[in-house]
C-alpha cells in the first residue's frame, strides 16, 4: 500500500507556491523535490526511464530485465543515488519500478513446447502465423506507448540539521544532463539546477 507522506509533501510544496511538475517528461532532465519538516526529510526524485534504464517499456530481454531489477534494488537501498549531509537514517522508500523474474516466462515456454508436440504440422504452421501477428501487434503497441518516468521517494529521520544533499547517480546515467531541484526547509526555500559537474544542493 502506498504511504501518504508523498501526497503530504506535494501538498506542502503547492501550498508555498512551488510548481509541482512531477509528471512532465523531458529526456536528459530529471526533477527533485526536497522538503524538511522538523526531523523528517522528504525527497522525491523523478527520472526519465530512457535515461535511467535506456528503455521506456516493460523489459523484453534478459538484459533489460536484469537492468531493471538492479536499478530497483539500487533505489531501494539508496545505493549511489542521494547522499544526505547530516546524521540521518533512511526510514521509508518507494519507487515505481517493480522487480520481475523470468520463471513465468520459462514455464510458459516449456508448457507451450510440450503442447505443440501433440499437434500436427498444419496446426503448428497456423499457430506460428498467429504468433507472428501477435508479435507484430505487440511491437506496434510498444511504439505507441507514452514516454515513461521513474519516481523514487525517500523519507529520512535526521537527528541534527541537514545542510544539503548530493545526487550521486549522474555517473551511472550519462545521458542525464540536469536535475531541476526545488527545496523548502526551516531555513528557506529555493530552486537550483544540479548536474554531473554540480551535483550538490545546499541550503
Amino acid at each position: 500500500m502506498k504511504k501518504p507522506y508523498l501526497a503530504v509533501s506535494l501538498l506542502f510544496f503547492s501550498s508555498v507556491g512551488f510548481a509541482v511538475n512531477a509528471q512532465q517528461h523531458v529526456h536528459g532532465q530529471g526533477e527533485l523535490l526536497v522538503s524538511q519538516e522538523g526531523s523528517m526529510l522528504h525527497l522525491q526524485l523523478v527520472l526519465p526511464a530512457a535515461d535511467a534504464l535506456g528503455f521506456e517499456h516493460e523489459p523484453e530481454t534478459t538484459e533489460q530485465l536484469s537492468s531493471q531489477n538492479l536499478l530497483a534494488e539500487r533505489f531501494t537501498l539508496n545505493t549511489n543515488v542521494i547522499d544526505v549531509e547530516g546524521k540521518c537514517e533512511l526510514v521509508g522508500v518507494e519507487h515505481t519500478l517493480e522487480a520481475h523474474d523470468d520463471h513465468n516466462k520459462s514455464d510458459h515456454e516449456d508448457a507451450h513446447e510440450a503442447h505443440s508436440g501433440d499437434h500436427d504440422e498444419a496446426h503448428e504452421s497456423e499457430h506460428a502465423l498467429h504468433k507472428e501477428h501477435d508479435e507484430h501487434d505487440e511491437h506496434e503497441g510498444h511504439e505507441e506507448e507514452k514516454h515513461q518516468n521513474i519516481e523514487v521517494e525517500y523519507q529520512f529521520h535526521c537527528d541534527d540539521a541537514v545542510s544539503g544533499i548530493t545526487v550521486t547517480l549522474f555517473e551511472s546515467m550519462p545521458s542525464l544532463s540536469a536535475i531541476q531541484a526545488q527545496w523548502i526547509t526551516e531555513r528557506g526555500q529555493g530552486l537550483s539546477e544540479l548536474s554531473a559537474g554540480q551535483p550538490t544542493l545546499r541550503w
